[in-house]
């Protein structure tokens, strides 16, 4: 079920109803800043995460390059040589792979931190923004109305006239 619509003609009536709609809205639109927060701290998280495992494994892939066997004797046996070879093997393609991963990571906050970040800020902020710009201009009026009320008849003439000159 999604958020019942916010009619424009509704607004003139400012029914209990319209305002629960806004308010509805509002909550909504706190929630997904909130989840859009936690995302992207989540996101960047894990970007570092990613590349500290990056790292580590490049580590590990050097150990096994430079790993070599104490032969007993002058010479190495075949099954020596042979693990040797396979350690160096799967060293090169840890690191093979790590080095594409890295390319991976690297573009990772270009295109998913960068747009949720700048979407937070123009969108949701520009929407927040323009609330509080309301509330506050919303706070003079109701000021400005109960000060006119509470105004006795004489006053306000004398009111009316410094307000008109």
């Amino acid at each position: 079920m999604g958020l019942p619509a916010l009619e424009f003609s509704d607004c003139y009536l400012d029914s209990p109803q319209f305002r629960d709609r806004i308010k509805s809205h509002e909550a909504e639109l706190e929630k997904t800043n909130k989840f859009i927060k936690d995302l992207i701290k989540d996101g960047k998280a894990l970007i570092q995460a990613m590349k500290n495992l990056s790292v580590a494994k490049k580590k590990f892939a050097e150990s096994l390059n430079e790993f070599k066997f104490q032969c007993i004797g002058d010479a190495e046996t075949d099954d020596e040589i042979h693990i040797a070879r396979s350690l160096q093997e799967f060293a090169g393609v840890l690191r093979s792979l790590e080095d594409e991963r890295g390319r991976l990571i690297e573009n990772a906050g270009d295109v998913l931190i960068s747009p949720l970040e700048r979407f937070r800020k123009e969108q949701i902020g520009a929407a927040k923004e323009a609330k509080k710009k309301y509330d506050k201009e919303t706070e003079k009026y109701c000021n400005v109305l109960e000060k006119h009320l509470n105004l006795s008849s004489k006053k306000k003439d004398s009111h009316l006239q410094e307000v008109i000159i």
